[in-house]
């Protein structure tokens, strides 16, 4: 089975009890959404691919190194364009997953679960430009957990990153990551609330350069308190702004043109959304 090239990758995500909406525009004959179990490349607890070149949707698992029972759906009602852009939308249940296209709900697209959802973790996104990635509490599933959220493969110069997060560490950080290399860090951000302090820095060759402390308004959060970020990528700094107040800008200390990862430590990450 030919594989879209991957153009987001979420590493550790646990995908029980959310809703994960994609916009994109197929850039390949074949769109696809992968959930993964444990965050290990090869076994794929959900696979949904809409198939441009077949006018097919095929949805399968990757289990123990074989591929599952395929199944197809839309084979004579195939109305996608393969030139704009939609919205896919992939709701992962305690029993099932549902699939929904452009908000109309695809009853035979419905998933019975073939691994235990508990092990649902990862998200990767292929054969689209993608230009919103959302995901979602539900409530299917309502305990929170801190796990290390990366980013991977997203070219986020002129993006938006928007996390609804409760940190749980005295240390939040938040790593823009070039190349997918973790000693090579474009921007590092991370909100002390021992010190009531937010320190930015970058990475060379796994140097730290010159650190940050000032910040354009007081330190006025919390541990365990919700919060909504919002990173903006420039063409000439990163910007940060906390519960609708900008606190930080960090000038580029290197070009952003090639992708970047984000990785998330520290944090219970309730939403995730990624646009232009």
């Amino acid at each position: 089975m030919a594989e879209a090239k991957d153009k987001f990758h979420l590493h550790s995500l646990r995908t029980l009890g959310h809703t994960i909406t994609v916009v994109g525009k197929p850039i390949q004959n074949r769109a696809v959404i992968k959930l993964l179990v444990g965050d290990e490349r090869r076994s794929i607890a959900f696979r949904f691919e809409a198939s441009f070149d077949e006018k097919v949707i095929i949805i399968n698992s990757h289990l123990d190194g074989e591929w599952q029972t395929e199944q197809r759906d839309r084979e004579n009602d195939f109305e996608w364009s393969q030139s704009s852009y939609a919205e896919y939308k992939i709701e992962v249940g305690t029993e099932e997953i549902t699939c929904s296209w452009n908000g109309q709900k695809l009853p035979g697209c419905t998933f019975k679960h073939r691994a235990d959802p508990k092990t649902y973790a990862g998200l990767k996104v292929g054969g689209l430009d993608v230009e919103r990635v959302d995901i979602q509490n539900n409530g299917t599933d309502s305990t929170l957990e801190e796990t290390p959220l990366n980013f991977r493969q997203i070219p986020v110069a002129e993006r938006n990153i928007q996390l609804v997060a409760t940190p749980v560490e005295a240390r939040s950080i938040f790593n823009f990551n070039i190349d997918d290399v973790d000693e090579k860090i474009a921007f590092h951000f991370s909100p002390r609330f021992d010190q009531k302090v937010i320190v930015r820095n970058s990475m060379t060759d796994g140097k730290w350069q010159t650190e940050e402390r000032s910040l354009l308004v007081p330190f006025t959060w919390q541990l365990n308190q919700e919060y909504e970020y919002n990173f903006y990528v420039g063409q000439d700094y990163f910007s940060c702004v906390w519960e609708g107040v900008e606190v930080c800008r960090f000038n580029h200390r290197s070009p952003v043109e090639q992708d970047i990862g984000l990785a998330i430590k520290g944090m219970c990450i309730k939403s995730i959304r990624s646009f232009a």
